[in-house]
């Protein structure tokens, strides 16, 4: 293998006809974590009235502690992805370097999307696995999404 250090090229003899590559990277991982914020935003839109109707023992599911927690915890989780991609947008508007916060952007909507995907199915129980109820299509997008940069954290 050949390793050529500070090299200079004419801009004619650059790959990508001098595109800043990694700002194209930072910029799609932005794209990628603002669609996997909208997906889990879905599935907390979703679930919510699910556990409010389903009666299990007499009363909502709802009532019980361990899916109001649950619920809660997607509703937390769901807002500070969102801060995170609103801060690498906003650095990104602006035209300043966004590669960390696009960064912890994605890999915290890909970490944290994954898990709400999965709540969100088990707190559909056995419906969650059925097509009548889009959340198992929303928990495949963003098990899909975790993929794109072979970056798969469970």
């Amino acid at each position: 293998s050949m390793v050529l250090e500070d090299v200079a090229l004419p801009a004619a003899a650059r790959l990508a006809h001098g595109f800043d590559m990694g700002r194209l990277l930072s910029l799609g991982r932005i794209a990628v974590a603002a669609l996997a914020v909208g997906t889990c935003q879905a599935v907390l839109d979703y679930v919510v009235p699910y556990v409010n109707e389903r009666v299990a023992f007499g009363e909502p599911i709802s009532h019980r502690q361990a899916v109001a927690f649950m619920v809660a915890d997607m509703a937390t989780e769901i807002e500070g992805l969102r801060l995170l991609v609103y801060r690498a947008a906003g650095q990104a508007e602006q035209g300043m370097d966004c590669t960390r916060s696009a960064f912890l952007a994605y890999r915290n909507a890909i970490k944290y999307g994954m898990k709400i995907g999965t709540d969100g199915v088990q707190l559909l129980g056995g419906h969650g696995f059925i097509r009548e109820h889009p959340v198992e299509m929303w928990y495949r997008n963003l098990r899909a999404l975790a993929t794109l940069e072979g970056m798969l954290l469970a």
